[in-house]
């Protein structure tokens, strides 16, 4: 294999950031060698920019958004040639990332080059900038924080600039032929379109947002859990909860309920594991590792709750009935989440 080939394979998944190494290191300035301003990019698309910017300016420190696998794995190929140490790269949408993941005042510039349109009508909600992300990003960006947008779609520019009226953020629009040298800029360049649309935001003053964030996670317990028919009813509204299969191994007293939680577009899937206590009932815990949100907590308090709690009432009432006692719980319903929304393309 040619080693100047980018092509084919990874370099290196360093600059791969995940939710459970952000925990790890306690949030971005843990991930990253030494101290400096830390600019994201949401959307890097193959990460040319993202890894230019960081090659010019090694004495910040940048993140990079992105949805699309197919664009993260170029990305990390491209940050590997050669190797950069300020610059992260996590796999998820704008919202939830910076709901979750990013602290308030702590972001420089935020940019997004060239984002997906999405000018129909119907599409209208994959859209990322309206205003309660403008109120977002006011929080975390710092003190006359630069928030930066180019885009091919006047369209676009103009209802980002409706939506963001009245917000922290103080917008203006110019027309420029100013060059990026980004991948979607030069696909518009060969169709003839030279003049493009760059917004510029300042953070005029702070805007708190109660955001979910993380919560402080403990075990629950169940006194009455049944493992012989053990079906915790799913959620459909936000955030989502699906439960899947259940194994449990009764000579042991411990077993395994898969789960699917889906937050604002974050999803995680994972295990709750089930364990008999030996003075009876038992503790239910995610295991692996798993991002303590209010998601998660509400998949828990699900899975611990008395059959008799969870809609039974038509068994529970028809073993009254009878003199005899039955399991209750029965399966919930099950929702898929819908597609994830993207932000921006480079």
């Amino acid at each position: 294999m040619n080693p100047s080939s980018t092509k084919g394979f990874y370099r290196s998944l360093r600059p791969l950031a995940t939710p459970s190494s952000l925990l790890e290191a306690g949030g971005w300035p843990g991930l990253f060698p030494r101290e400096g301003p830390l600019e994201l990019e949401i959307g890097f698309g193959n990460g040319e920019y993202l890894a230019r910017s960081a090659e010019s300016s090694p004495g910040s420190n940048f993140v990079g958004l992105e949805v699309s696998w197919n664009s993260l794995k170029r990305a990390l190929r491209r940050l590997a040639l050669p190797p950069r140490t300020n610059v992260r790269v996590l796999h998820l949408p704008a919202r939830p990332a910076l709901s979750f993941f990013f602290t308030p005042k702590s972001v420089s510039i935020a940019r997004c080059l060239f984002p997906i349109p999405w000018p129909n009508e119907r599409h209208a909600g994959k859209r990322i900038f309206s205003r309660p992300f403008w109120d977002l990003m006011a929080c975390r960006l710092v003190d006359g924080g630069l928030f930066q947008m180019v885009t091919d779609q006047r369209d676009l520019a103009l209802w980002a600039l409706a939506e963001a009226g009245g917000s922290a953020m103080e917008f203006g629009m110019r027309e420029s032929r100013e060059l990026l040298d980004t991948k979607y800029e030069r696909k518009w360049l060969s169709g003839g379109q030279d003049v493009f649309f760059h917004l510029e935001g300042r953070k005029t003053r702070h805007q708190d947002i109660n955001e979910p964030g993380l919560v402080d996670m403990q075990p629950h317990y169940s006194s009455s859990l049944d493992p012989r028919d053990y079906r915790p009813k799913n959620r459909s509204q936000d955030p989502t909860v699906v439960f899947g299969e259940f194994l449990y191994d009764q000579s042991r007293g411990k077993g395994l309920l898969a789960a699917k939680v889906v937050e604002d577009q974050f999803v995680q899937e994972f295990y709750i594991r089930v364990s008999k206590l030996p003075e009876g009932g038992f503790k239910l815990a995610p295991t692996g590792r798993v991002c303590p949100t209010m998601g998660v907590e509400i998949a828990l308090e699900l899975a611990s709750l008395a059959p008799e709690t969870r809609g039974g009432r038509r068994r529970r009432q028809a073993s009254d009935d009878s003199g005899t006692s039955e399991p209750a719980g029965g399966p919930g319903t099950s929702e898929t989440p819908g597609p994830r929304e993207e932000g921006g393309g480079a």
